[in-house]
């Protein structure tokens, strides 16, 4: 009897220390790109200026594992969210919904308020804000991925008369990123967030006369105009390979902090300010695009990684089986 107690005592113990050592560690990938334009306001400094036409586009989509949703369009100023996944997060709610237990993806887009055409009634500047915010846990998955992205713009046709005329653009902008993939990421894991936020003039030829890329450098990121004020880059990115995983990315230039309330805040945010050079007479068209993104790739690696208190439990396995073996020995 004493001889089969100690062969099968070994093969219990055996049994518990693989399974104390298979644990894996948990996966997460994660981004968030926010921003919120407010008091934009279009002014014609000299000349002047008749418009005609103005078109609205609110839009935002969501991926999650391949499953994808596209919301608004031509002519909205309030896309519905996009989302698909473990969302907590309602219509028009900016701020973080973070990193949980279950994997999503979300966007939002709103058209808060124009000056052209004036919307609410009475309206004298634009406030426009974006959201695209993803996450994955890896929960034993080989293979997901997450994707979305809101855009913002607004079109406006005008005419400018004899002999010319320039427009004057000033507004105050709030930009917020993270970015996170974990030290666990395997080969071909990625995540990626970015914002871009642009001003375009187009002739009636189809000619770009003015551009403006606000990159936080005076005199950079524009053409056909002139910059007084370029408070930061809201035209740039975070990514991470699992070369380069394991730290939250933050971007956070003007120091306001993660959007709160609803992310519709104007206390906070830096300053922008062009003015085009003079646009001869003609019909232009004004395209306003602002467009947030964060896109994500996470392949486990095949590692098995022992779980906190693992190591103990190996050590009193093995001096248990040296003690089962010596007493094997013995009354042999």
């Amino acid at each position: 009897m004493t001889t089969l107690t100690c062969t099968r005592l070994p093969m219990t113990l055996l049994a518990l220390l693989l399974l104390g050592g298979s644990g894996t560690a948990s996966a997460a990938a994660y981004g968030y790109s926010y921003t919120s334009v407010f008091g934009l306001v279009i002014s014609n400094p000299t000349g002047s200026v008749t418009l005609l036409s103005n078109i609205d586009l609110s839009r935002t989509t969501a991926t999650l594992n391949g499953s994808g949703v596209i919301h608004g369009g031509s002519n909205q100023i309030d896309a519905a969210q996009a989302t698909r996944g473990a969302v907590s997060k309602g219509q028009n709610d900016f701020t973080q919904q973070g990193m949980g237990n279950a994997s999503y993806a979300r966007a939002d887009a709103q058209i808060i308020s124009s000056q052209i055409p004036p919307f609410p009634p009475g309206s004298t500047s634009t406030h426009t804000v974006n959201v695209a915010e993803t996450y994955l846990a890896g929960g034993g998955s080989a293979d997901a991925s997450g994707r979305n992205g809101s855009t913002t713009a607004m079109a406006v046709n005008f005419v400018v008369g004899e002999p010319g005329a320039t427009l004057g653009f000033d507004f105050r902008a709030l930009p917020f990123m993270q970015l996170y993939l974990d030290a666990q990421a395997g080969t071909g894991s990625a995540a990626s967030t970015s914002l871009a936020l642009t001003f375009s003039i187009i002739d009636e030829n189809g000619q770009i006369v003015f551009n403006w890329a606000p990159d936080g450098i005076i005199g950079s990121g524009i053409m056909g105009g002139i910059e007084a004020s370029d408070g930061a880059n809201l035209n740039t990115g975070y990514a991470q390979t699992p070369l380069t995983s394991g730290n939250m990315l933050t971007y956070d230039p003007s120091g306001c902090g993660s959007p709160t309330g609803t992310g519709t805040g104007t206390d906070c945010g830096a300053e922008f300010s062009a003015i085009t050079n003079n646009l001869v007479a003609g019909s232009y068209t004004l395209v306003l695009n602002m467009l947030n993104s964060s896109e994500l790739l996470y392949v486990p690696t095949d590692t098995s990684i022992p779980l906190p208190g693992t190591l103990p439990l190996l050590a009193a396995g093995l001096a248990a089986l040296a003690v089962l073996r010596s007493r094997r020995h013995r009354y042999r």
